[in-house]
């Protein structure tokens, strides 16, 4: 295994079999015990184990991804002035009934500093490259897919992109947070430049949470900068006010804005005049299975079809 056994040990020695029994409370039902009698000195030694809630999610997820509890949903991304289709946004979702249950905001942040997280990223590339061939993608419409900082730091980082995305790298959109290039060390830098060499380009995810820092969204010339939805949620016309600006200065370096989360029709209004470039969130579409997907794109390019009843049926 890639990780260290996270497990919290318990020793005791009871007298009694009272004491043994106190003793074997403080394990979890999930321990794993071992008692041993030391018949010699009348004592009984409980020792016993619990692997720790982080540890069980790890190896849950490793046996999911050999079972095929895994798969990828899209999520159309649109334009905002046009509300036509540009993109989707592939999203990992896992079928374990309770690790998978609240989203993957609640098991890859326990997945993060594993060889696993990699391996699920390698898994959603794949899986979207396998549905680019049997889907009619228009040919401006890119793939979104989000990588962790990790899975950046690690030298076959190049070859794992290259090999899962196939024929889907010029279309392919990497997603980093502020933090995963934070540091601009030269293996981050250098990954990314053979990726941009690739024809696949970078989109700069939750703009603002993070570190803040400007200075990347020159250093690294991003082409897309994705705005968190908790600015989106800004009362009155400071998120008007807010959203013009990263605008502006987003524009300036020639990169497009992306806004997530927009969930009624006055947040799209909102966008429109803001000036924001692309958006995506449920009021257009929610995330969508590969055949779900198919059926949209045949439908039509715009969002238009979503707003008359036949969007209904498309979403997720």
């Amino acid at each position: 295994m890639d990780e260290h056994l996270d497990a919290a040990v318990t020793v005791a020695v009871a007298l009694s079999l009272a004491g043994l029994l106190a003793a074997s409370l403080i394990g979890s039902r999930d321990a794993v015990e071992l008692v041993i009698a030391l018949s010699a000195c009348c004592a009984v030694v409980y020792v016993g184990y619990r692997v720790r809630p982080k540890a069980r999610l790890q190896r849950a997820a490793r046996i999911g991804l050999r079972r095929g509890e895994f798969h990828v949903v899209y999520q159309p991304i649109v334009d905002t002035r046009t509300r036509h289709c540009v993109g989707v946004e592939a999203l990992l979702r896992w079928g374990h009934p309770k690790f998978g249950a609240g989203g993957p905001g609640l098991f890859i942040g326990a997945l993060e500093g594993t060889r696993l997280l990699s391996a699920l990223t390698c898994f959603v590339l794949r899986e979207a490259n396998n549905a680019l061939t049997q889907l009619p993608f228009a040919q401006d419409w890119h793939i979104s897919v989000n990588i962790c900082a990790w899975h950046l730091l690690e030298d076959h980082f190049v070859e794992d992109i290259c090999e899962s995305a196939g024929p889907m790298l010029e279309r392919l959109v990497l997603e980093l947070t502020e933090r995963s290039c934070v540091e601009r060390t030269s293996r981050v830098v250098t990954a990314l430049s053979h990726m941009r060499q690739r024809g696949v380009r970078l989109s700069l995810d939750d703009f603002g949470t993070g570190f803040s820092n400007l200075d990347l969204l020159a250093d690294f010339r991003f082409d897309y900068v994705k705005v968190d939805r908790r600015f989106l949620a800004m009362r009155g016309e400071a998120r008007i006010q807010f959203l013009k600006s990263v605008a502006a200065l987003v524009h300036t370096l020639g990169a497009k804005v992306v806004v997530e989360g927009v969930e009624r029709a006055a947040e799209h209004d909102v966008v429109q005049r803001s000036g924001i470039d692309l958006a995506q969130g449920y009021w257009y579409a929610k995330p969508m299975a590969v055949d779900q997907l198919r059926a949209f794109g045949s439908a039509t390019a715009s969002i238009n079809t979503l707003q008359d009843g036949t969007g209904t049926e498309l979403k997720a």
